[in-house]
């Protein structure tokens, strides 16, 4: 109520009035009622889940872990589950100050190791390029799978412990399909759009493409051990995933990329998606149907931008959709 009245200049009386209001239609739930409300929601959730998931659940609750089943959305982005991470264990250990400093260690240990064999061996870009990219291996599909979903996770992990760090509450780990196939990790940060320190808000949204930074230059430094070849070309692959994925994560033209955020931030336009939507649908009304719609300055930048972003969006689908399929056409080559 200080934040309304304070940002919004809101009457205190109209403020009581609509959460009275509020508890009315059950739109809040008072405190006394709360627990009653999570016990029948579980109750719900677990009449309403199958077997398997039932397993998961207790497989995470062992862990002390609680993930919730969600199973909506479509074939571009599917959430699966999510975990609420406040008051978790998860949460203790990343607002930890040791653990911080450790894992801001732990990126720049990994930039200098990678670097290093750059800098002092003067063959080993042309021992990269010299190395195959396939062999006769059927653990390249189960090594890229597992190594993406760690180090999408410790992408994530970054966020979150930046996000922590600099003063957010609740947040949730999801678990989503992309094209209703590829595995997906994503934290969200609730409460970020709501800060009035730009610096802090953009060094959040930069900490997952840095530790896919360190991470790809990091594994330079494997490359250069005397490995089986097979293994060092598995290794390959996944760095070249994770050079994908930041050049995919700086585009600012595809909706939930970390450029896309940064960019939003920076045009104060949470949803820029959806107002260049807006601005596209104002541009064929115009066009098509004849309507005299007014077009502003801002209009024209947002039609460029969503024109753009449908282009990348495809581009990036068929690219990324390539590099799923093709290790697996490569495992299985004679």
């Amino acid at each position: 109520m200080a934040y309304l009245r304070q940002s919004y200049e809101a009457d205190i009386n109209i403020l009581h009035q609509l959460i009275e209001y509020s508890l009315e239609i059950e739109l809040l739930i008072p405190e006394e009622s709360y627990e009653a409300y999570l016990n029948q929601k579980h109750q719900k959730i677990k009449q309403g889940i199958s077997t398997w998931k039932m397993g998961v659940i207790k497989l995470f609750s062992l862990l002390s872990i609680p993930i919730e089943f969600i199973g909506s959305g479509n074939l571009r982005f599917y959430k699966i589950a999510k975990i609420p991470l406040e008051n978790t264990w998860i949460e203790v250990l990343a607002k930890n100050s040791i653990f911080q400093y450790a894992f801001i260690s732990l990126n720049i240990i990994l930039f200098t190791m990678g670097v290093y064999p750059i800098v002092n061996n003067a063959q080993f870009l042309q021992q990269w390029l010299s190395f195959e990219l396939w062999g006769e291996s059927s653990m390249l599909l189960p090594f890229l799978i597992v190594g993406l979903l760690v180090t999408s996770f410790l992408h994530e992990l970054a966020h979150y412990t930046t996000y922590l760090r600099y003063g957010g509450m609740v947040a949730d780990l999801g678990f989503s399909w992309v094209l209703g196939f590829i595995p997906f990790i994503h934290i969200t940060t609730n409460s970020l759009h709501f800060w009035e320190n730009n610096t802090h808000k953009r060094i959040v949204i930069l900490a997952g493409i840095l530790l896919d930074l360190s991470l790809f230059l990091g594994i330079n430094f494997i490359l250069n051990l005397n490995l089986d070849k097979v293994w060092l070309s598995h290794w390959q692959f996944l760095q070249g995933f994770i050079a994908f994925r930041v050049l995919f994560n700086s585009i600012p033209f595809i909706p939930g990329t970390d450029g896309y955020f940064l960019v939003s931030d920076w045009l104060k336009e949470p949803a820029l998606f959806h107002e260049a939507s807006r601005s596209f649908q104002k541009f064929k009304s115009t066009i098509f149907q004849r309507e005299a719609k007014e077009l502003r300055t801002k209009d024209y930048i947002y039609l460029a931008y969503i024109l753009m972003s449908y282009c990348f969006i495809t581009a990036y689908y068929c690219l990324l959709a390539l590099w799923i399929i093709l290790p697996y056409f490569i495992s299985i080559l004679p």
